[in-house]
This record gives structure tokens, sequence and C-alpha cells, in this order.
């Protein structure tokens, strides 16, 4: 069943790719298979977010977390290395992404409903606290405990088709063989601190090599969302917020030797 959900996501990837506001954007889908019933995701009430759900609370007899990463083609990657604010190109690769998300997980539900398994989404995972600025669904952290890759000073979790891309979660009853998490860093910095290019990428300063100004980023964010409004890939999405929305500024995963693959 793991080929075989595996294939249904690369099949349906191919095919987005063709069309849309902007095509040929997307490499070989990444897809990895977590243990849902890891205590970890307890404790992310207490390391992310007081509310943040766990595979449980979002299906009672959750089995599996299917994790995939949809790693950027580099024509995307290296649009956005240039200029203070993310270029057109990645705006709407972006703005694609998120928006194939919110229609493809939803087809997902239902094929694996027709295999005869549950299946679901977090309701939170295209939102965020304004306040406190996380989420209450983290893909990033549930998908490292799926074994798709580990975290760089950027924040960004590096697979191995590195960093440029974006997650997604699906959490089932379906009980197949679990990925483990990765063991091995992937991220130079904190390999043996023979790295930090991602902290000079970063145009406003709210990134360094031990931390970053979570404010900084999403002002600017903010402020660059705001430049690229209008790319709308289909409304019936109903992402909330807009599709473009935070963390649309992508220029600490550009330029890095962990962009494109594991250094």
């Amino acid at each position: 069943m793991r080929d075989k959900i595996t294939e249904f996501i690369k099949e349906r990837v191919a095919l987005a790719d063709k069309g849309g506001i902007i095509e040929n954007i997307w490499r070989t889908p990444i897809v990895k298979f977590g243990d849902a019933t890891r205590k970890e995701y307890d404790d992310f009430k207490t390391l992310i977010h007081r509310e943040h759900a766990t595979p449980r609370e979002l299906l009672p007899e959750a089995k599996t977390i299917i994790a995939y990463f949809l790693p950027f083609r580099e024509e995307i990657g290296d649009s956005n290395v240039d200029g203070k604010y993310a270029s057109e190109q990645w705006a709407k690769a972006y703005e694609k992404t998120n928006a194939f998300f919110a229609s493809f997980n939803k087809e997902l539900i239902g094929w694996l409903s027709e295999q005869g398994y549950a299946a679901a989404v977090s309701p939170d995972a295209t939102t965020y606290d304004e306040t406190l600025l996380v989420s209450k669904w983290s893909q990033r952290h549930v998908a490292y405990y799926c074994g798709l890759g580990t975290f760089g000073i950027n924040n960004m979790l590096i697979t191995e088709a590195g960093c440029c891309g974006r997650v997604s979660t699906v959490v089932t009853d379906l009980d197949v063989e679990h990925d483990a998490p990765v063991t091995e860093e992937y991220c130079l910095f904190k390999k043996d601190n023979s790295c930090g290019v991602c902290v000079n990428q970063c145009p406003v300063g709210a990134l360094s090599r031990y931390g970053f100004e979570r404010r900084r980023c999403d002002a600017f964010c903010t402020e660059t969302a705001a430049l690229h409004v209008g790319y709308s890939d289909a409304p019936s999405y109903e992402l909330p917020g807009g599709l473009v929305g935070s963390n649309c500024c992508g220029k600490c995963v550009t330029s890095n030797p962990c962009t494109y693959q594991k250094p």
C-alpha cells in the first residue's frame, strides 16, 4: 500500500504541474509514512502551541501520517535569489503549491476512503496563531517525525531533495510500515559549523546562526505577500487569508548547499 500511495501522489503531482498559474515547478515528490502514535506528538502542546493537535485528536484511530514534500525545480529557486522581495515565479509557485495541497489532500482522503481507510487533515494546517506566530499543526515538525528530513538553522526541513519546496501531511488509520526520523544531521552548520549561508540570504536580518526574530520575519513575509496578491490559482480551494500567506519570502532556502539536495 505504501508504493500504491506514493505512486498516486506522484501521478497527481505530475498532472497538476502541467496547468495552473505557472507550469513545471515541481521535481519528484518525496513521500514518507510516520507512526501517528508516537508520544512526541503529545509534547507539541508544550513545545509549539498549547492547542497543537495530536494525530489521534484529528482521527481517533490514526495509525499513520503520510508526509510528502514537493521540491521546487531549480528554475523556481534560482529566480528568487536576487532582489529584496520574492520573485514573481516564486510567488506563483508558492501559491500554486498551497492551492494544490488544499485540493489534492481532499482527493487523497477520498481515494483512501475508497480503499477502505479513514483519513483527515488538520483544519489548522494552513493557519497560524497571529499573536504567538506559531501553528496549531506544524507540518514541518510532524513531517520530521515521519522521517522526511532534519531542520536547518533557517527553520526549514532539509529533505533528501533539499529544503526548497513545501510540505504537507495527511493522517490515516491505514497501518503500514513506518519510517523513522532521520538520524543523520543534514544541516552543515549544526553538523560541523561549516555553513550558515542561509543567514546571509535573509533580507531583513531576521535570521541568525542561533535563532531568528519571529516577528521581524513575519512582518517582512506579510509585506512580501502584499506585493503578490492576485495570483489565485482557484478560489474554490478556500485557503484562509489568501494563497500567498506567511513564509512566502523564500530567500533563506535559495543559494544554499541544501537548497536542492541534502549536503
